[in-house]
């Protein structure tokens, strides 16, 4: 099973966010981007790929530690953004981080990573430590081929990505199954912070 551990995004959170979304995709280039759909919107704390067996039960295990050593986290949202960057976009996102203890969610997408760095193995058996840094963040659109770079002039005619609060309740293990019109997501595992 193809597993990921993330915070959910509130409804009412998705809901305004998406209205801002659909006002601000209308600055870029048409046929350059496909929306990921609003339920798929979450926070990925951890990414671990295929995990299969007596991995997925142990994975769980550590995700509950890893919850209940965490208290619920004010998050909001801070800026528009892309991967790997705005003049070379290939994925656009709102992104999030802690209103107060700084750090809070950084702490929690960590305890998440060593979760599957302890209990997942790659293909061949090794235990994979190769990631990127954790940058919080909504993922809201993918680029189809060669999307245009979005320059200062793009962003200037967007409005702000609005100042959206919530709390984060719960960490939730989700499964991702991969299809020709888009992965779609089935939560194994929702743990309480």
């Amino acid at each position: 099973m193809r597993l990921f551990a993330a915070l959910d995004t509130p409804y009412a959170v998705t809901e305004e966010l998406n209205v801002w979304w659909q006002e601000a995709a209308t600055h870029l280039a048409p046929g350059d981007w496909r929306d990921v759909p609003t339920k798929n919107w979450h926070l990925t704390l951890a990414f671990y790929g295929d995990v299969e067996g007596d991995a997925v039960d142990d994975l769980a295990e550590s995700l509950m530690a890893c919850a209940k050593e965490t208290d619920p986290i004010q998050l909001g949202t801070t800026t528009f953004g892309a991967f790997p960057r705005l003049l070379k976009p290939r994925v656009l996102w709102a992104g999030v981080d802690a209103l107060e203890g700084p750090g809070t969610l950084k702490q929690l997408a960590r305890c998440c990573r060593q979760a599957g760095r302890a209990t997942v193995r790659n293909s061949k058996g090794k235990r994979s430590a190769k990631e990127s840094p954790f940058k919080g963040h909504i993922t809201l659109a993918r680029g189809c081929e060669f999307p245009a770079p979005i320059d200062a002039g793009i962003l200037a005619n967007m409005s702000q990505l609005p100042q959206l609060q919530w709390v984060a309740e719960s960490l939730v293990l989700y499964q991702s199954t991969l299809h020709p019109d888009g992965a779609r997501y089935r939560k194994l595992e929702v743990f309480d912070l």
